[in-house]
């Protein structure tokens, strides 16, 4: 154990064939992120596009730089991506990395950005953190518990210096309203209960979380759909689960949010130890 950074209880660690995924539990939580580590133990490798979702994704390889955009170039820190990424391509071989799902209202303050500014190409976190986000990743190589990295994360992030910008707070609870309604939010009511046109409301949140409020629903019902495809229900019950309106709907949605279909994502093991991971996490 790093001294003085001993967590509160062991993480939670389960296996899926030849990967292993951990999230910590009982420790100190910092508002607004939830963390996951994955290690794949068949020196495999993966290719995969990043999918928008309804949190920043950071991931941080914990191996000897076998993950990373697929044709970009090293990384230095982690990859960053925002809700709404352009398309890109990951890939890896042998995984052992660390994820981070930061809360678009939480970027400001935690990578120093407002959320709107990551929805282009993934970043490197070198770009956003400096030296820090190197000195943090070889450290996190140098930890060989997950409860170890946890803490290390903790201390980095509660170390990060605020940024001035804030998230306005009718837009962050108009977005935890999305979040919580799991993307079914009537999003025509959403204005009035601040007192705001609609065009002021939609023009605030777009700047703000650089998605309009019916994107980010969008995007909140498709990760929904995502990590249920990862389980073993049917793609015909997440469609009628969820709130498509047929399978035909879902397809579409995913195929164009992913590349590939909802049954090449349910038949795809990466999927399910995803899913399991952020289950874990949710409730952990």
């Amino acid at each position: 154990m790093l001294a003085g950074m001993r967590a509160d209880t062991a993480p939670t660690t389960q296996d899926h064939g030849a990967w292993e995924v951990a999230v910590p539990t009982g420790g100190r939580a910092i508002p607004g992120v939830r963390m996951a580590g994955f290690r794949d133990r068949s020196g495999g490798t993966f290719e995969e596009r990043i999918p928008p979702g309804p949190a920043i994704a950071i991931v941080i390889d914990c191996g000897p730089g076998g993950l990373g955009p697929l044709g970009g170039a090293a990384v230095e820190g982690g990859i960053v991506a925002g809700i709404c990424p352009a398309a890109a391509r990951m890939a890896g071989r042998a995984i052992d990395c660390l994820e981070l799902q930061v809360d678009p209202p939480a970027a400001p303050d935690l990578l120093g950005v407002p959320p709107a500014e990551l929805n282009g190409a993934p970043l490197d976190l070198a770009e956003l953190w400096g030296r820090d986000a190197g000195r943090l990743r070889a450290r996190l190589i140098e930890a060989r518990s997950w409860d170890d990295r946890f803490a290390l994360v903790r201390e980095a992030l509660a170390r990060r210096r605020p940024s001035p910008f804030r998230v306005d707070p009718e837009v962050a609870d108009a977005w935890w309203r999305i979040r919580a309604g799991h993307g079914r939010v009537p999003i025509g009511d959403l204005p009035g209960r601040y007192g705001w046109s609609r065009t002021r409301f939609w023009n605030r949140f777009k700047s703000q979380l650089g998605v309009t409020p019916k994107r980010a629903a969008m995007i909140v019902r498709f990760d929904r759909a995502l990590r249920r495809l990862g389980t073993a229900a049917s793609v015909a019950e997440v469609a009628a689960e969820i709130g498509y309106a047929d399978q035909s709907h879902l397809h579409r949605e995913v195929l164009g949010f992913t590349g590939r279909t909802p049954g090449a994502i349910a038949s795809d093991p990466l999927w399910t130890v995803d899913s399991t991971a952020w289950t874990l996490a949710h409730t952990a």
